[in-house]
Protein backbone atom coordinates (compact mmCIF):
# COMPACT_ATOMS: atom_id res chain seq x y z
CA UNK A 1 0.00 0.00 0.00
CA UNK A 2 1.30 3.44 -0.93
CA UNK A 3 2.56 5.39 2.21
CA UNK A 4 0.41 7.95 3.94
CA UNK A 5 0.40 11.45 3.00
CA UNK A 6 -0.83 13.39 5.47
CA UNK A 7 -1.11 16.70 3.42
CA UNK A 8 -4.77 18.87 4.37
CA UNK A 9 -4.99 20.36 0.59
CA UNK A 10 -4.85 17.08 -0.82
CA UNK A 11 -8.54 16.68 -1.40
CA UNK A 12 -8.86 20.60 -3.08
CA UNK A 13 -5.77 20.06 -4.75
CA UNK A 14 -7.43 17.60 -6.81
CA UNK A 15 -10.33 19.90 -7.58
CA UNK A 16 -7.68 22.01 -8.40
CA UNK A 17 -5.87 20.18 -10.65
CA UNK A 18 -8.98 18.83 -12.53
CA UNK A 19 -10.52 22.21 -13.30
CA UNK A 20 -7.16 23.97 -14.34
CA UNK A 21 -6.46 20.99 -16.64
CA UNK A 22 -9.22 22.17 -18.46
CA UNK A 23 -10.17 25.71 -17.91
CA UNK A 24 -7.23 27.11 -19.78
CA UNK A 25 -8.15 24.61 -22.96
CA UNK A 26 -11.52 25.96 -22.83
CA UNK A 27 -10.27 28.47 -24.96
CA UNK A 28 -9.12 26.88 -27.59
CA UNK A 29 -10.35 28.13 -30.82
CA UNK A 30 -11.70 24.73 -32.07
CA UNK A 31 -13.49 23.66 -28.79
CA UNK A 32 -14.53 27.25 -27.77
CA UNK A 33 -15.79 26.09 -24.59
CA UNK A 34 -16.20 29.18 -22.92
CA UNK A 35 -19.42 29.55 -25.48
CA UNK A 36 -20.93 27.35 -23.76
CA UNK A 37 -20.83 28.88 -20.60
CA UNK A 38 -24.34 30.30 -20.31
CA UNK A 39 -25.33 26.92 -20.49
CA UNK A 40 -23.39 25.36 -18.33
CA UNK A 41 -23.68 27.17 -15.24
CA UNK A 42 -27.12 27.53 -14.92
CA UNK A 43 -27.59 23.84 -15.23
CA UNK A 44 -24.63 23.06 -12.68
CA UNK A 45 -25.97 25.69 -10.34
CA UNK A 46 -29.68 23.21 -10.20
CA UNK A 47 -27.87 19.71 -10.76
CA UNK A 48 -24.85 20.51 -8.56
CA UNK A 49 -27.30 21.66 -5.47
CA UNK A 50 -29.01 18.24 -5.85
CA UNK A 51 -25.90 16.17 -6.10
CA UNK A 52 -24.60 18.40 -2.84
CA UNK A 53 -27.92 17.76 -1.08
CA UNK A 54 -27.76 14.02 -1.85
CA UNK A 55 -24.60 13.99 -0.60
CA UNK A 56 -25.31 15.26 2.38
CA UNK A 57 -28.01 12.87 3.30
CA UNK A 58 -25.79 10.07 2.18
CA UNK A 59 -23.03 11.17 4.31
CA UNK A 60 -25.85 11.65 7.10
CA UNK A 61 -26.69 8.21 6.40
CA UNK A 62 -23.20 6.65 6.82
CA UNK A 63 -22.82 5.50 3.09
CA UNK A 64 -19.55 7.39 3.13
CA UNK A 65 -17.16 9.20 4.98
CA UNK A 66 -14.02 11.75 4.38
CA UNK A 67 -11.07 11.31 6.41
CA UNK A 68 -9.75 14.67 7.83
CA UNK A 69 -6.30 14.28 7.39
CA UNK A 70 -7.14 15.40 3.06
CA UNK A 71 -9.36 18.23 4.29
CA UNK A 72 -8.88 21.70 5.28
CA UNK A 73 -11.81 21.96 7.61
CA UNK A 74 -14.56 24.01 6.29
CA UNK A 75 -18.04 22.70 5.60
CA UNK A 76 -21.09 23.38 3.90
CA UNK A 77 -24.21 21.45 4.67
CA UNK A 78 -22.19 18.95 7.07
CA UNK A 79 -19.74 18.25 3.82
CA UNK A 80 -16.00 19.32 3.23
CA UNK A 81 -16.21 22.54 1.40
CA UNK A 82 -13.40 19.91 -0.89
CA UNK A 83 -16.66 17.52 -1.97
CA UNK A 84 -18.69 20.47 -2.48
CA UNK A 85 -16.30 22.11 -5.32
CA UNK A 86 -16.13 18.28 -7.06
CA UNK A 87 -19.27 18.66 -7.91
CA UNK A 88 -18.20 22.14 -10.23
CA UNK A 89 -15.10 20.96 -11.11
CA UNK A 90 -15.03 17.78 -12.24
CA UNK A 91 -18.71 18.18 -14.17
CA UNK A 92 -16.91 21.30 -15.94
CA UNK A 93 -13.80 18.88 -17.06
CA UNK A 94 -16.29 15.99 -18.01
CA UNK A 95 -18.75 18.42 -19.86
CA UNK A 96 -15.74 20.29 -21.49
CA UNK A 97 -14.23 16.81 -22.72
CA UNK A 98 -17.24 16.19 -24.49
CA UNK A 99 -17.57 19.29 -25.97
CA UNK A 100 -13.87 19.12 -27.26
CA UNK A 101 -14.58 15.57 -28.30
CA UNK A 102 -17.57 17.12 -30.39
CA UNK A 103 -15.12 19.54 -31.89
CA UNK A 104 -12.28 17.30 -32.94
CA UNK A 105 -13.75 13.93 -33.39
CA UNK A 106 -15.12 14.25 -37.22
CA UNK A 107 -16.07 10.69 -36.89
CA UNK A 108 -17.72 8.75 -33.69
CA UNK A 109 -17.17 5.47 -33.81
CA UNK A 110 -19.94 5.20 -31.41
CA UNK A 111 -22.78 7.05 -34.07
CA UNK A 112 -24.79 3.95 -34.95
CA UNK A 113 -23.94 2.24 -31.50
CA UNK A 114 -26.19 4.49 -28.60
CA UNK A 115 -29.51 3.08 -29.34
CA UNK A 116 -27.76 -0.70 -28.18
CA UNK A 117 -25.42 1.16 -25.23
CA UNK A 118 -28.80 2.92 -24.04
CA UNK A 119 -30.73 -0.08 -24.05
CA UNK A 120 -27.77 -2.29 -22.39
CA UNK A 121 -27.36 0.29 -19.65
CA UNK A 122 -31.06 0.33 -19.05
CA UNK A 123 -30.71 -3.13 -18.71
CA UNK A 124 -27.71 -3.15 -16.15
CA UNK A 125 -29.80 -0.57 -14.54
CA UNK A 126 -32.48 -2.87 -13.85
CA UNK A 127 -30.25 -5.86 -13.15
CA UNK A 128 -28.40 -3.85 -10.03
CA UNK A 129 -31.74 -2.35 -8.77
CA UNK A 130 -33.66 -5.72 -8.67
CA UNK A 131 -30.01 -7.52 -7.07
CA UNK A 132 -29.14 -4.70 -4.77
CA UNK A 133 -32.44 -2.71 -3.95
CA UNK A 134 -31.50 -2.97 -0.26
CA UNK A 135 -28.01 -0.55 -0.38
CA UNK A 136 -28.84 2.29 -0.17
CA UNK A 137 -26.16 4.14 -2.62
CA UNK A 138 -26.01 1.84 -6.12
CA UNK A 139 -29.90 1.14 -5.23
CA UNK A 140 -31.12 5.22 -5.76
CA UNK A 141 -28.20 5.83 -8.09
CA UNK A 142 -28.88 2.92 -10.31
CA UNK A 143 -32.81 3.71 -10.34
CA UNK A 144 -32.31 7.18 -11.04
CA UNK A 145 -29.96 6.31 -14.35
CA UNK A 146 -32.86 3.85 -15.32
CA UNK A 147 -35.05 6.55 -15.70
CA UNK A 148 -32.49 8.62 -17.10
CA UNK A 149 -31.74 6.19 -19.85
CA UNK A 150 -35.31 5.39 -20.48
CA UNK A 151 -36.41 9.11 -20.85
CA UNK A 152 -33.34 8.95 -23.72
CA UNK A 153 -34.66 6.35 -25.81
CA UNK A 154 -38.30 7.71 -25.59
CA UNK A 155 -36.73 11.12 -26.93
CA UNK A 156 -34.63 9.64 -29.27
CA UNK A 157 -32.19 12.25 -28.06
CA UNK A 158 -29.59 12.57 -31.08
CA UNK A 159 -26.46 13.69 -28.91
CA UNK A 160 -26.16 10.67 -26.84
CA UNK A 161 -23.78 9.11 -29.12
CA UNK A 162 -21.49 11.99 -28.52
CA UNK A 163 -21.46 11.16 -24.37
CA UNK A 164 -20.95 7.89 -24.98
CA UNK A 165 -17.82 8.63 -26.52
CA UNK A 166 -17.03 10.89 -23.80
CA UNK A 167 -17.87 9.00 -21.39
CA UNK A 168 -15.54 6.11 -22.18
CA UNK A 169 -12.95 8.62 -22.67
CA UNK A 170 -13.08 10.25 -19.34
CA UNK A 171 -13.57 6.56 -17.56
CA UNK A 172 -10.65 4.82 -19.07
CA UNK A 173 -8.23 7.15 -17.52
CA UNK A 174 -8.95 10.79 -16.35
CA UNK A 175 -12.05 8.81 -13.53
CA UNK A 176 -9.53 6.11 -12.49
CA UNK A 177 -6.25 8.99 -12.04
CA UNK A 178 -8.67 11.14 -9.80
CA UNK A 179 -11.16 9.01 -8.53
CA UNK A 180 -8.60 6.43 -7.58
CA UNK A 181 -6.64 9.52 -5.56
CA UNK A 182 -9.52 9.57 -3.53
CA UNK A 183 -10.38 6.03 -2.86
CA UNK A 184 -6.39 5.22 -1.99
CA UNK A 185 -5.13 3.62 -4.87
CA UNK A 186 -2.15 1.94 -5.78
CA UNK A 187 -1.62 1.43 -9.19
CA UNK A 188 1.27 -0.85 -8.39
CA UNK A 189 -1.05 -3.83 -6.32
CA UNK A 190 -4.80 -3.34 -7.17
CA UNK A 191 -6.34 -5.66 -10.18
CA UNK A 192 -9.40 -5.83 -11.22
CA UNK A 193 -11.19 -7.72 -7.97
CA UNK A 194 -14.45 -8.15 -5.92
CA UNK A 195 -13.61 -7.07 -2.37
CA UNK A 196 -16.81 -6.65 -0.54
CA UNK A 197 -15.26 -5.66 3.38
CA UNK A 198 -11.73 -4.68 3.33
CA UNK A 199 -11.05 -0.80 3.45
CA UNK A 200 -8.60 0.92 1.36
CA UNK A 201 -5.39 2.60 3.32
CA UNK A 202 -4.87 6.71 2.40
CA UNK A 203 -8.64 6.71 1.37
CA UNK A 204 -10.00 10.71 1.09
CA UNK A 205 -13.52 9.40 1.23
CA UNK A 206 -14.51 5.89 2.81
CA UNK A 207 -17.36 3.84 1.29
CA UNK A 208 -19.70 1.74 3.82
CA UNK A 209 -19.31 -1.74 1.60
CA UNK A 210 -23.40 -2.04 3.01
CA UNK A 211 -24.16 0.29 1.00
CA UNK A 212 -22.56 -0.48 -2.02
CA UNK A 213 -22.25 -3.81 -4.71
CA UNK A 214 -18.68 -4.28 -3.07
CA UNK A 215 -17.17 -4.20 -6.32
CA UNK A 216 -14.28 -2.26 -7.30
CA UNK A 217 -11.96 -1.70 -9.84
CA UNK A 218 -8.15 -1.18 -8.81
CA UNK A 219 -9.70 1.03 -5.03
CA UNK A 220 -12.35 2.51 -6.67
CA UNK A 221 -15.94 1.43 -6.14
CA UNK A 222 -18.02 -0.19 -9.33
CA UNK A 223 -21.03 1.73 -8.23
CA UNK A 224 -18.84 5.15 -9.05
CA UNK A 225 -18.77 4.70 -12.71
CA UNK A 226 -22.82 4.30 -12.65
CA UNK A 227 -23.31 7.39 -9.96
CA UNK A 228 -20.61 9.13 -12.71
CA UNK A 229 -22.64 8.64 -15.66
CA UNK A 230 -25.45 10.15 -13.76
CA UNK A 231 -23.61 13.23 -12.80
CA UNK A 232 -22.31 13.88 -16.18
CA UNK A 233 -25.53 12.65 -18.32
CA UNK A 234 -27.53 14.96 -16.27
CA UNK A 235 -25.50 17.90 -16.93
CA UNK A 236 -25.04 17.05 -20.48
CA UNK A 237 -29.17 16.36 -20.85
CA UNK A 238 -29.45 19.85 -19.68
CA UNK A 239 -27.11 21.73 -21.51
CA UNK A 240 -28.45 20.42 -24.56
CA UNK A 241 -32.29 21.06 -23.46
CA UNK A 242 -31.14 24.66 -22.86
CA UNK A 243 -29.30 24.67 -26.34
CA UNK A 244 -32.43 23.27 -27.98
CA UNK A 245 -34.95 25.47 -26.60
CA UNK A 246 -33.03 28.59 -27.70
CA UNK A 247 -33.28 27.20 -31.26
CA UNK A 248 -36.69 26.77 -31.25
CA UNK A 249 -36.86 30.28 -29.90
CA UNK A 250 -34.80 31.40 -32.89
CA UNK A 251 -36.46 29.30 -35.60
CA UNK A 252 -40.01 30.91 -33.84
CA UNK A 253 -38.47 34.79 -34.93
Amino acid sequence: MMENVNSHGLYLLIDVVVLASTFLLSFDKKVSFYKEWKYFFPVNLVVGFLFIVWDALFTQAGVWSFNEDYLLGPSLLGLPIEECLFFFCIPYASVFTYFALRAYVKRNPLKNADTTLNAAGAIVCFLLVLNYSDRLYIGITALSTLFGLIWVIRKHKSWTADFWLAYFVLFLFPFIISNGVLTGIDFTEYPLLHNEASLIMDQIVWYNPEHNTGWRVFSIPADDFVYGFLLIGMHVAGIEALKEREARKKALN
